[in-house]
């Protein structure tokens, strides 16, 4: 951002933040951090989720309220173990804004926010500011950070920036093709319906797709610029308040209780592998059992498997002597014993682990785990296997090819100081009240 926040617990007087984030854990955890900072600096925090998302707001001591009209539009894709973000048809969208604004409007009924922060799909958020109902509105990245810039690979397509003039070129009519022909056909009529419904003009033709994705008065990206292959986004007004704060992490309770009894190895072992399939694709068949395979006989190395599915693996591995499973372990304390962490590549735990300094083998291509696994490729910071489903010898190379080459190792370290420098939930709570002092001026 062009300027820096003041700093925290600056503010004369407690602010009121409306929180809004997307149904799956991946979106909550981040959006937690930043609730529980803000409440721990005095603020009233109201956080719309859905209803299962309940404990992880009451743990912050935020308000929640419950979505109703975003929950009918979200029902499907729960069912579906889906995000809605990369709908190529666009179903998700007929409905979501007008969905949006019922529910941002009923908790504008007894709470008046100085800033709206959402995490994807800013529609009803936009929708209220111009209509004057609310002052400002931010937008928090929680997935990859998409620029429309020639060099900038789209969304979706897992690739990393051109390296040639002549890919330069591809890319530029690529996103030429998007802004002037896919968006403006696809995209704008269904926004375009409910907008005139809540009684506003269309988007405006051609507009950058920055504005589709994210705010134009601040933009909080849970990662840094370089892991974000060091671009921009092609609109100034989102250059110059597009901020990075790192992971967001929630401040860990007293966990020890929770460890298992064999954690001790873990914290004794000189070579700790982690594998985990995240929260949402977590068919232990895809990534899991195969790692186990490819890696129960490899001298000297311990495995901790991280999976709801913890019955469901025994019963397919046969506990082979160099693996523990657990159902949860905190990242926190597991994944600074690590030396390698082998993943489907959601954005909230690849960050962390680079934030511990953990090179990565990354092995998703479902939502948007591609483009993120690219970002790790590009970095140097770990390989792509490029498939939801790898073989054990594609995992057994890629494990010694990793652990092997320093480079990785210390690429990731690289890496890992700079997320670990960027300030986190409190600074991400610094640009937050920034904004809010900004907007009670002007509105």
């Amino acid at each position: 951002m062009s300027s820096q926040p003041a700093s925290p617990g600056a503010q004369e007087q407690a602010m009121k933040f409306l929180l809004h984030s997307h149904f799956p854990a991946g979106h909550a955890y981040p959006m937690q951090a930043i609730a529980q900072a803000l409440v721990a600096r005095g603020h009233d925090v109201v956080w719309l989720t859905s209803a299962d998302n309940e404990a992880r707001v009451r743990a912050t001591a935020a308000a929640f309220v419950a979505t109703q009209a975003i929950a009918s539009v979200d029902a499907p894709l729960m069912r579906g173990n889906a995000t809605g973000l990369f709908d190529a048809r666009h179903d998700q969208l007929g409905r979501r804004m007008d969905a949006q604004a019922a529910d941002y409007r009923a908790v504008l009924e007894g709470f008046r926010p100085h800033v709206l922060l959402v995490d994807v799909l800013p529609h009803g958020a936009r929708a209220l500011h111009e209509l004057g109902e609310i002052p400002v509105y931010a937008t928090l990245g929680v997935i990859p950070l998409y620029s429309s810039t020639a060099n900038a690979p789209l969304p979706g397509s897992g690739e990393c920036p051109p390296t040639s003039w002549f890919g330069v070129l591809v890319n530029a009519m690529r996103h030429a093709l998007n802004r002037w022909a896919v968006f403006p056909l696809l995209l704008r009529p269904v926004i375009n319906r409910q907008r005139v419904s809540l009684g506003l003009r269309g988007l405006p033709f051609g507009e950058p797709p920055e504005y589709f994705a994210y705010s134009p008065h601040l933009h909080i990206q849970a990662s840094s610029r370089n892991l974000e292959f060091s671009q921009d986004p092609s609109s100034q007004q989102h250059r110059q308040h597009t901020a990075y704060v790192g992971p967001l992490v929630t401040r860990p309770a007293a966990t020890s209780n929770a460890l298992p009894a064999w954690w001790p190895e873990v914290v004794a072992h000189e070579r700790v592998i982690g594998i985990t399939q995240g929260t949402l694709a977590m068919d232990p068949t895809s990534l899991i059992i195969p790692s186990i395979e490819a890696l129960r006989d490899e001298p000297g190395t311990l495995l901790v498997v991280v999976s709801p599915h913890v019955k469901d693996i025994e019963s397919k591995v046969e506990s082979p002597s160099n693996v523990r499973l657990a159902e949860w372990l905190p990242y926190h304390l597991l994944l600074p014993q690590l030396c390698l962490l082998i993943t489907n590549g959601g954005y909230g735990s690849i960050t962390q682990a680079l934030s511990h300094k953990v090179p990565l083998l990354c092995a998703g291509q479902s939502e948007d785990k591609r483009d993120t696994a690219a970002r790790v490729v590009w970095a140097g910071v770990g390989i792509d296997l490029k498939t939801d489903t790898p073989s054990p010898d594609q995992v057994r190379v890629a494990v010694r090819r990793i652990l092997n080459d320093k480079g990785y190792k210390t690429r990731a370290k690289t890496l890992g100081d700079e997320l670990n420098s960027l300030g986190g939930a409190e600074r991400a709570c610094d640009y937050l009240e920034e904004l809010a002092r900004t907007a009670a001026t002007c509105f």
